[in-house]
């Protein structure tokens, strides 16, 4: 590492250093020291730079040798945010070693405690170490990354310059560890260029190449890559103008041109792109809006002061359950992808909390491990309980809470 990596890595840990507090770095501890009790799988990354954005690839990969059945690998997809303290930023892709019968070799009454590291150990099988595949340098924060469904090659990458960059992966060089790290931006496949910064973008999972996003000043832009032609260019398929910033875009999981959006206004909205739209106001800023891939009608809103509200599109004139799991903004809500009532949820309380809504008391379980506010969380594709959080403590944290919890779910 050059003296100029190692200034900047000093200067980044005390600015982190200087946000958490002693109270925060005590409970920090202790959640640590019983973390062994209350998951089956934990694993901790600090990262150079914090992400605002975190999304597991569909893929799973099944490791080959001696302990196979032990694991597999799965990929991450993450990005920088580093407010132009970096020459350039970049999207990273990982490989995520992960247990898969991690229960066959837990013993409780055979933990060993490291007086060390003042934690419990287990006998396992050891993973191999996290690994980077492939970066891919873009001028700007990251702001917000999504591939495609239909072709996860292609990410979209949302920057604070207002400029959606499509990447096509598979034509950028695979990851090398260089001595000095490549500080060029890779270029783009594509450039979409909104109107301003963009922090909310989702995919059609329905139609290929159909991109929405929304703007801070209040922006929707449609755009078809289909339509994309080197001689020609792209230009966006459809727009509308809505209130206020745009904090949230989702796409209805079946139907290919329902959306829904939410506003710092306070404005909830459902759009048909055929013409058709629904507005309710509502009184707090919202900041997240998750449609359910169970219930066609069903969606989930969470706002600037903690409160989750879950919707039926059939009567939208009040919410058919609300709680306030967090005592501060929500940053993200997300429908478990197999169980049809579990909602996970995070914020800049620095938690993320998973809510069973059929119940009179939703929230089930709560991760206690990050220390500065959760920016974005995701659920794995090859575990229906394991879950991937990002926060502004530079961490990324893999986790699945224990069976026992679990079977409280």
């Amino acid at each position: 590492m050059t003296e100029e990596a190692e200034q900047t890595d000093r200067l980044q840990e005390a600015s982190t250093s200087s946000l958490i507090g002693e109270d925060t770095e005590n409970n920090y501890r202790i959640w640590k020291k019983n973390a062994p009790y209350v998951y089956d799988y934990l694993s901790t990354t600090s990262l150079l730079w914090p992400s605002l954005t975190v999304q597991f690839f569909p893929d799973i990969t099944h490791s080959e040798g001696e302990v196979a059945d032990d694991y597999i690998l799965q990929r991450l997809l993450h990005g920088t945010f580093t407010l132009g303290q970096s020459a350039v930023d970049s999207i990273s892709i990982l490989q995520v070693p992960t247990y898969t019968g991690l229960n066959k070799h837990i013993q409780i009454d055979k933990l060993d405690y490291n007086q060390e590291k003042e934690e419990f150990e287990v006998n396992a099988p050891s993973l191999p170490k996290q690994k980077v595949l492939q970066k891919i340098n873009q001028f700007g924060d990251v702001n917000k990354l999504s591939y495609m469904p239909q072709n996860p090659n292609v990410i979209a990458s949302a920057n604070n310059f207002g400029d959606m960059l499509i990447f096509e992966r598979t034509k950028h060089k695979s990851f090398q560890k260089l001595i000095i790290d490549d500080i060029e931006a890779n270029k783009p496949q594509l450039k979409l260029t909104a109107k301003a910064e963009v922090f909310a973008m989702d995919w059609n999972k329905n139609r290929e190449g159909y991109l929405i996003s929304g703007d801070i000043k209040g922006n929707i832009s449609l755009y078809d890559l289909r339509d994309y032609s080197k001689s020609q260019g792209l230009s966006n398929s459809k727009s509308w103008k809505s209130s206020s910033d745009v904090n949230d875009i989702e796409w209805f999981p079946t139907h290919d041109s329902l959306f829904g959006f939410v506003e710092e206004s306070g404005d909830m909205s459902i759009r048909d792109i055929r013409g058709d739209i629904i507005h309710k106001q509502l009184p707090s800023p919202i900041n997240s809006i998750a449609m359910s891939p169970h219930i066609s009608t069903i969606f989930a809103t969470g706002d600037s002061k903690g409160l989750i509200n879950v919707w039926d599109l059939r009567n939208l004139d009040e919410p058919v359950k609300n709680f306030t799991p967090h005592s501060k903004s929500i940053t993200q809500l997300k429908w478990n992808p197999k169980h049809t009532q579990v909602l996970a949820s995070s914020s800049t309380d620095c938690l993320v909390k998973l809510h069973n809504v059929s119940k009179e008391e939703p929230t089930v379980f709560q991760h206690l491990g990050h220390m500065l506010g959760v920016n974005d969380f995701d659920w794995s594709y090859a575990d229906e309980w394991m879950i991937a959080s990002v926060a502004d403590d530079n961490s990324l944290h893999i986790w699945k809470p224990t069976q026992l919890v679990q079977d409280t779910i």
